[in-house]
């Protein structure tokens, strides 16, 4: 990998993070989790920010630290959080300084996840209820997919494939490259 950057978008749950973190180590390359940055630089949690400051403070403080970490690094495998895309010009600006990868996981994926998980970290699912949460699921990803449809590569894979989708992911990276 040679001074590119790469973007991985998707829903909450769709394993962003997880391959994020396999694809660096298999490419050698640096892995950042965009809201693990935003904790370190801002010295609070994701959930702390949502409900002390509000979400619209969190999406633009989302926006500096991902301009920021655009500049300060040459290469990446970089996760966003799952509303990341869809503020501001945030994906065009993702897509301008890079490549975008959309990791497309069912909704139900994403719920039998969640629901086995818990969704306490997570602030926009936070207090929902376990029969509210596939619904609220399916209005989220129908509200954020204009946005997820922008990347450069889509990547559609059930939850459990975590090899398939990682090996998907460096074979498309590697084409591109090419």
């Amino acid at each position: 990998m040679t001074g590119n950057k790469y973007f991985l978008v998707g829903m909450p749950a769709s394993g962003k993070s997880t391959i994020g973190k396999l694809i660096a180590k298999q490419l050698g390359c640096k892995f950042i989790d965009l809201d693990e940055e935003i904790v370190a630089q801002e010295g609070v949690g994701i959930t702390e920010i949502f409900s002390k400051k509000g979400e619209a403070y969190f999406r633009k403080i989302e926006r500096k630290h991902l301009q920021d970490l655009i500049k300060q690094n040459d290469e990446f495998i970089l996760a966003t959080g799952g509303g990341a895309p869809c503020f501001f010009d945030n994906m065009e600006l993702m897509n301008t300084h890079g490549v975008t990868i959309f990791l497309n996981v069912a909704v139900e994926d994403l719920f039998n996840k969640l629901a086995n998980k818990g969704t306490h970290k997570r602030p926009l699912l936070k207090n929902i209820s376990h029969a509210d949460l596939l619904s609220e699921l399916t209005s989220k990803y129908n509200d954020r997919k204009k946005f997820y449809k922008k990347s450069r590569i889509s990547i559609e894979q059930n939850i459990g494939e975590v090899t398939d989708r990682v090996n998907q992911v460096i074979f498309a990276i590697k084409t591109l490259e090419k």
